[in-house]
């Protein structure tokens, strides 16, 4: 095995010009985009830790908020629960509505978390926030070397920070409404990829691990253009929105060596997912929808559960925006890597078209309408089985032995795998590209080969197959153009 790995590794170098992604076309602009238009904002799911814990106070610094309303004026008791019957016995309601938040343990800041949830009468999917909590309007960061920390230089050392500017409302980070797991909202005016890496650059200074993001990068969605335009300019938004789920996907498995592309859920509650056919046309729906009526409708998480979801307005604090939710953004990314790739996001959805021209995608739609409508579900390779088998593959999956069948037969395990067998010619991007489908289709057949010799990991030969197609070089650099 290690042989394999070799071999694979000096296949791989003979394609280093694309085996990195390649934001290069507006790589002159992100260097000066220093202002941008909106905000952006990270989302941290994050354990409620000890120096988390340490950076929560209530809304004015006391335990009044977090207390039950007064029977009435005259009543000064307080009914506690049993775990804290102790610490505060005698204590009136008056007292205890004075006391500062910070006087208090953290064994006594987390049953008073504790008590707060089981008073919530709101669900979590109406109201994730933490009743009464927010975070500290300074914190301190210790940097053990020079750090730079959202456009600011820091020396090595302590620094206290103002971040009262920074951090949103704290909510519960799952629907079991835990308080032992939060999530964090980090929001400021900085370009999208800085945001991102100050957010990591926070909670180092905190001395927490980097976790997983989620980063909403948003854009004033012109709907005078998207009516000009008609289907076509829909197209090529809903379009740019696949690429970026794709170039996401892709670095997951060659930059952060992930092992798969599925879906994880718990009983009726998906926590994770990947783009779909019907997704990607609620997508393009919602845009047909805004343009024939002139406002967005509500889009609620329709197409959230991607490793780029897609929102509307409904999301935000403006009637005018839209966003990519990108969620695919692990610990184990690449902060450089992560930084391109959502500047190059942010700047492409201020510009005129996505990657693909407009008369390029006029070309594409017709060759693929089918009658008078547009139809996108044959754009993205995670396709059902059957849909899948047509595409000229299916006698080589007979001579593939059982343990790789078993593979090819749940795809729901390694979704990635149907890229292998996607037939990537009807492809906005590629299909008047003969000579580099052909590419494509040589190396879809030698990675079928390859699965079926055993030798390397299904982790490996998708490395290998998307180097190799050219399908990363082409898809990454079409994000900037």
């Amino acid at each position: 095995m290690r042989a394999g790995y070799l071999f694979v590794t000096l296949i791989l170098a003979q394609f280093s010009a694309f085996a990195s992604p390649q934001f290069t076309k507006c790589a002159r602009v992100l260097r000066v985009l220093s202002l941008t238009p909106h905000d952006t904002s990270v989302e941290l799911e994050i354990r409620n830790s000890e120096p988390i814990l340490s950076l929560l106070t209530t809304t004015d610094g006391t335990l009044a908020p977090l207390l039950p309303p007064r029977a009435n004026k005259e009543n000064n008791s307080i009914v506690l629960p049993p775990a804290l019957e102790d610490t505060f016995r005698g204590v009136t309601y008056d007292q205890m509505a004075s006391t500062p938040w910070d006087n208090l343990t953290s064994r006594e800041k987390r049953l008073f978390l504790n008590w707060i949830t089981v008073r919530k009468t709101t669900p979590f999917f109406e109201d994730r926030t933490v009743p009464g909590i927010k975070i500290k309007d300074k914190a301190t960061l210790t940097f053990k070397k020079e750090t730079d920390f959202l456009g600011r230089v820091y020396e090595a050392g302590e620094h206290e920070i103002d971040i009262s500017h920074l951090f949103r409302k704290v909510e519960y980070g799952s629907p079991d409404q835990s308080p032992e797991f939060l999530e964090l909202h980090f929001r400021t005016n900085r370009p999208s990829g800085e945001v991102s890496n100050g957010a990591w650059t926070f909670l180092t200074g905190i001395s927490v691990p980097k976790n997983h993001q989620h980063v909403h990068v948003v854009s004033a969605l012109n709907i005078k253009q998207l009516q000009s335009d008609g289907p076509v300019r829909s197209l090529m938004f809903t379009d740019y929105y696949r690429r970026a789920n794709l170039v996401l996907e892709m670095m997951s498995l060659i930059e952060d060596k992930n092992s798969g592309l599925s879906k994880r859920e718990s009983e009726n509650v998906i926590f994770w997912d990947t783009l779909t056919p019907d997704k990607l046309k609620s997508v393009y729906d919602f845009f047909e929808f805004t343009r024939n009526v002139g406002h967005q409708p509500p889009f609620q998480s329709r197409a959230k559960m991607a490793y780029v979801g897609f929102r509307g307005a409904d999301t935000y604090d403006s009637s005018d925006l839209i966003g990519f939710e990108v969620r695919g953004i692990s610990h184990l990314s690449n902060p450089e890597d992560i930084k391109k790739y959502l500047n190059t996001l942010q700047w492409t959805l201020q510009q005129e078209h996505y990657g693909i021209s407009k008369a390029e995608m006029e070309k594409w739609i017709e060759t693929h309408r089918t009658h008078t409508a547009i139809d996108t579900t044959p754009l993205y390779y995670n396709q059902p089985w059957e849909n899948l088998k047509s595409n000229g593959f299916g006698h080589r999956f007979e001579e593939i032995d059982p343990y790789m069948r078993n593979h090819f037969f749940d795809l729901e395990k390694n979704r990635e795998l149907k890229m292998l067998i996607h037939d990537w010619s009807k492809d906005p991007l590629l299909f008047q590209k003969p000579k580099l489908l052909k590419r494509i289709r040589d190396e879809q057949i030698k990675a079928i080969s390859d699965l079926n010799s055993g030798t390397f990991s299904i982790r490996q030969v998708m490395e290998q197959f998307l180097i190799r197609s050219g399908i990363y070089g082409i898809f990454t650099r079409s994000l900037g153009n």
